[in-house]
């Protein structure tokens, strides 16, 4: 078996802007990684805070394997672009500034890429969402009847073959928060493209990213509902009604007292791996 398969070296990207409050979590769950075949990229948007001298702080511990770009950008999927560019590795994940990996999920992805021993795969594993303190609060189980269905599942526990970017294309920068979801549907509207889910928590989310802000709520409802019309995932009005939903949802949360919003998580999604 070649050394591609046998031991496939994994780029993991992290974009960051203003970062330095988070990102060390995230540096630091990269240097506890079990697997040693990885190179990591950060791409940072020219921060105006100390970001950059909290990563140099890090940069003789990766022996080599990391790598810093600092330049402006267009946004998030941008960066992510930029990372991509300038992989080396044969599987691609991307770690956002304020979550951190699971200490096996490199070596459990590289295991799952030798097994399927497929050149267009998609894996995905389960996330669990923390608080900003990083109590877990509950964990986010993906069923394999989504995949069946087409539906997206969590990108920041996503891994990806570089040839399936390279086949249908990176992240379409005309979305500002849904490039990650349209990504998904053109990577599952390829027959082609094949998605396994794992069901091993890759990825710790952080309570209190973008998608949970809720001065960007009604942005995230148009571009979640532009991008689901472009895909035909729906009537308009259904669509319309869902992504609603979510907003009257964030509104809600924000207001709930800590206790009472995790509970709910904890129901939902304890409902849902039954």
């Amino acid at each position: 078996m070649c050394a591609e398969i046998e031991k496939p070296l994994i780029t993991v990207i992290t974009c960051c802007y203003n970062s330095a409050k988070t990102i060390s979590v995230s540096i630091e769950s990269m240097l506890r990684q079990s697997y040693d075949n990885f190179e990591y990229i950060i791409v940072d948007g020219r921060s105006s805070d100390n970001t950059l001298e909290v990563i140099e702080k890090y940069r003789d511990k990766f022996n080599g394997r990391l790598t810093v770009i600092s330049e402006k950008d267009s946004g998030m999927y941008d960066a992510i672009n930029k990372g991509i560019r300038n992989a080396n590795g044969v599987i691609i994940g991307i770690l956002n500034s304020d979550d951190y990996y699971a200490s096996h999920a490199l070596e459990s992805v590289a295991e799952w890429f030798r097994k399927e021993n497929y050149p267009l795969l998609v894996l995905g594993g389960d996330m669990m969402r923390v608080s900003e303190f990083g109590k877990n609060i509950v964990r986010y189980s993906f069923r394999d009847e989504q995949v069946e269905r087409k539906q997206c599942f969590g990108h920041p526990s996503m891994f990806a073959a570089k040839a399936v970017y390279d086949r249908i294309g990176l992240y379409d920068t005309g979305y500002r928060w849904a490039a990650d979801g349209d990504w998904q549907y053109r990577a599952m509207e390829d027959n082609e493209v094949r998605y396994v889910l794992t069901h091993e928590v890759y990825n710790h989310m952080r309570e209190g990213g973008a998608t949970d802000n809720r001065k960007n709520r009604w942005q995230w409802f148009r571009e979640r509902s532009r991008m689901q019309i472009a895909h035909k995932r729906g009537s308009r009005f259904k669509i319309y009604f869902s992504e609603f939903k979510k907003v009257i949802a964030t509104d809600v949360k924000a207001i709930l007292p800590e206790k009472i919003k995790n509970r709910i998580y904890v129901n939902k999604y304890t409902e849902r791996r039954k």
